[in-house]
């Protein structure tokens, strides 16, 4: 039987449509021994491997901006709250908004059982964070301690140690700087949401050589980017300056994965992406509302149920080239 890794990007509220999309492939028979999160899939990944899809779909479509905030630099049509960002502005504050009730909810949703689930199986779970401290990419790995890359070297030393480090690391990959809480461990190194660098990890799974096949579900479509923005406040170009960036991390991941690590064997990549009309629903995808979540959620089921969904595939060779694949 072959490894199989599933790659979760980030997305904020467009995750619905990654829980529909995983909720139809596992129905046709995948499963995964590696799961790699970023943000809003790092919230995913517990749970999808821990079978407890039904619990996901309830997240997902319960959830409100109230659960995720408790200082929420947004209003309801997803602008920015000028006057309370220039306040905390003023203040000093290192986020335009706080997230304290989102810990609450990972607790609520990744609880001990899970965790004790994890620790003792043998999937691999990673949260992909961001150290502002260092300014590197750090992968937070969960397992039963029984997994060695192919040369029978331990997997570097990234690990949560306990229940509470898993919150706090799912927590801290799903926070967006600048609009959401800054996560700081106890030596004083602060991080954020993984995909200020990586917006899919694919570069892990590949040089720890654990998988045969990786399956990529991508919030967003292939262009990744709307292409009809239209300037306004300072406030506007800041946000949409941060999506141009995370448009170039993420069309730089796979490349640079390629680029940077050596295979002993062949591995197939398959990108699943949403289409326009689904990311039409949430314009600012840091603002959560459960009957839009709904619509993302069953949109991913049924593209993937019918077929419609934009599947890219490809070949990586150990030789570090990257070819088509029509299957």
């Amino acid at each position: 039987m072959s490894n199989r890794a599933l790659i979760i990007s980030g997305g904020g509220a467009k995750g619905a449509w990654g829980v529909g999309t995983v909720k139809a492939l596992k129905e046709q028979g995948l499963n995964y021994n590696t799961l790699i999160g970023t943000s809003t899939g790092s919230l995913m990944g517990p749970l999808i491997l821990g079978d407890r899809m039904a619990e996901l779909e309830d997240a997902y479509t319960s959830v409100t901006s109230d659960d995720i905030f408790n200082k929420n630099p947004f209003k309801k049509n997803g602008d920015i709250k000028t006057f309370a960002a220039a306040m905390r502005l003023i203040g000093g504050k290192n986020s335009l908004g706080e997230t304290e009730p989102l810990k609450a909810l990972i607790k609520k949703f990744v609880d001990i059982t899970l965790y004790n689930q994890l620790v003792n199986g043998d999937q691999l779970y990673g949260a992909t964070v961001v150290s502002m401290t260092k300014g590197n990419t750090q992968v937070k790995t969960i397992n039963g301690n029984q997994y060695t890359d192919r040369n029978n070297l331990p997997f570097d030393k990234a690990k949560t140690e306990s229940y509470n480090d898993l919150v706090n690391w799912i927590w801290a990959s799903s926070n967006q700087p600048l609009f959401m809480s800054l996560f700081t461990d106890e030596h004083g190194e602060s991080y954020v949401d993984g995909g200020l660098r990586d917006f899919v990890t694919i570069k892990y799974v590949l040089e720890h050589k654990l998988a045969d096949e990786i399956d990529v579900v991508i919030h967003n479509t292939p262009d990744l980017i709307d292409s009809n923005y239209k300037p306004g406040g300072i406030l506007s170009i800041l946000m949409r300056t941060v999506d141009i960036l995370l448009t170039d991390v993420a069309a730089n991941d796979i490349e640079n994965a390629v680029l940077n690590v050596q295979l002993d064997k062949e591995v197939k990549v398959n990108f699943y992406y949403m289409d326009k009309e689904q990311i039409a629903l949430v314009p600012n995808s840091l603002v959560f509302e459960k009957d839009k979540m709904r619509q993302l959620l069953d949109s991913g089921y049924n593209s993937i149920k019918n077929r419609t969904c934009r599947i890219d595939n490809c070949r990586i060779t150990p030789d570090g080239h990257i070819l088509p694949d029509t299957v």
